[in-house]
């Protein structure tokens, strides 16, 4: 049936769209980031158990990531077929399940084998989420609802860092299992008992949101339908054929090269300066968190407005300022402290806007497939990022000398920002005041 063209939803629509799905995914991702750098406070004790090297850690905690890249592409088709709540559904009881069984790994081969298979289990979620965001929201509100979203990363941090430093501290001998395994088991069952709630709770459209009146539904098919206009690519061989798939995949991945040269380290680097008690490592660990939960929905927020290559290019040069001052001063803990949290603010603040600026160029299936390739070949960072200082710390005994050239990452970053991108003041439309 044939209905004629609704006014752009009030602002008060949106905000009952964003009050009912980003509680569900936020948990999710929250869920995701919790399991996936607590690895880290793990290794303070699981190195000692199992005999594994910075080299060899620094290798497991990164096959996370191949894991990530090789499924990433072909989850996000299935999950276009399927739906999200499908897909988002069967993604937290298998990953859930491998976190599980990491709280009983003997050896390092069974480190490196779960943890791929932790990553190929979670593979798909990140850009199926923004494409589902892209099936709700116009683009002159994708800034502060990714903001808002992506909020669970320092989220994360400021939660999983301390509850982390309590669990090596407290949990050790209960039941007959080291507080690194009990790190593990209670994140594995934690994520599957979620899987339920996601699946009664989340709709995959519009269409099936029960709480939303038929205008509603109507106003925001119209709305999301502009999101179109002035994309390059709306199908696979578009997307193909144009250079800025590259162009993005790579600035992501050198943005990210920041963010995981310190998330997987940075419990070892607190400690490395001259910090011991596990539950203080846990509560420093969080100040870079903190920071990074204030400041992210400032920045998506403002990016908004307009200028989203600029607050790229600042917050890329910041990430890199950020791990020079961590690496010049290793036996510090306070400037220590001072340079992850730059790192911390300058990488994961304008995540968000990446992928609000991302969202601009594909629709349709370009876009399917065009988030997946972004986001797997930028957290290939994660697997070079962990990998290359446990191979510095094992052959020079720190991870400054790391620290330095992954900080050069993030300068080409910033280059390549500055040169090759659009700019993206012009927004296709306004956001409802």
């Amino acid at each position: 049936m044939s209905h004629a063209r609704s006014a752009l939803p009030s602002r008060a629509t949106f905000d009952k769209v964003a009050w009912r799905i980003l509680p569900i995914l936020f948990i999710l991702q929250l869920l995701g980031i919790v399991d996936r750098f607590n690895v880290g406070f793990a290794k303070l004790q699981m190195s000692a158990d199992i005999g594994l090297s910075n080299t060899a850690y620094g290798l497991g905690a990164g096959l996370f990531f191949l894991g990530y890249f090789v499924f990433e592409v072909p989850s996000n088709m299935i999950l276009a077929k399927v739906g999200a709540r499908v897909w988002f559904t069967r993604i937290l009881i298998t990953w859930g399940a491998a976190t599980f069984a990491m709280a009983f790994i003997k050896s390092e081969h069974w480190f490196y084998i779960l943890r791929f298979l932790v990553g190929a289990a979670e593979a798909g979620f990140a850009p199926g989420v923004q494409l589902y965001f892209s099936r709700w929201f116009p683009n002159a509100y994708r800034g502060r609802v990714n903001g808002l979203f992506l909020m669970s990363i320092p989220l994360g941090g400021l939660i999983g860092g301390p509850l982390s430093g309590f669990i090596l501290e407290h949990m050790t001998g209960v039941g007959g299992y080291n507080g690194w395994q009990w790190i593990f088991l209670i994140e594995g069952i934690a994520t599957v008992f979620f899987a339920p709630v996601l699946f009664w709770f989340l709709p995959d459209t519009p269409a099936q949101a029960r709480w939303l009146s038929e205008a509603e539904k109507i106003a925001i098919d119209d709305a999301v339908a502009t999101n179109g206009k002035g994309a390059e690519a709306h199908s696979i061989r578009d997307l193909t054929q144009s250079g800025k798939l590259a162009l993005l995949s790579v600035a992501y991945f050198l943005l990210l090269l920041g963010n995981y040269g310190i998330s997987f380290w940075m419990p070892q680097i607190i400690k490395n300066s001259g910090i011991s008690s596990t539950i203080t490592i846990g509560w420093l660990s969080a100040i870079p968190a903190l920071c990074t939960f204030i400041a992210m929905p400032l920045i998506s927020r403002a990016s908004d407005t307009g200028g989203r290559k600029w607050f790229l290019t600042a917050g890329a040069l910041m990430s890199a300022v950020g791990l020079v001052v961590t690496s010049a001063n290793p036996d510090n803990t306070a400037i220590a402290l001072v340079g992850l949290t730059m790192t911390s603010v300058g990488v994961l603040g304008v995540v968000p806007t990446f992928w609000a600026y991302v969202a601009r160029s594909y629709v349709g299936a370009a876009a399917t497939v065009g988030f997946a390739i972004i986001n797997s070949i930028g957290n290939l960072a994660g697997f070079i990022a962990p990998y290359y200082l446990g191979v510095v710390a094992d052959t020079t005994g720190s991870t400054a000398n790391g620290g330095f050239a992954i900080a050069l990452a993030g300068g080409c970053a910033a280059l390549l920002i500055v040169f090759f991108f659009e700019k993206t003041e012009r927004l296709n439309q306004q956001p409802a005041r």
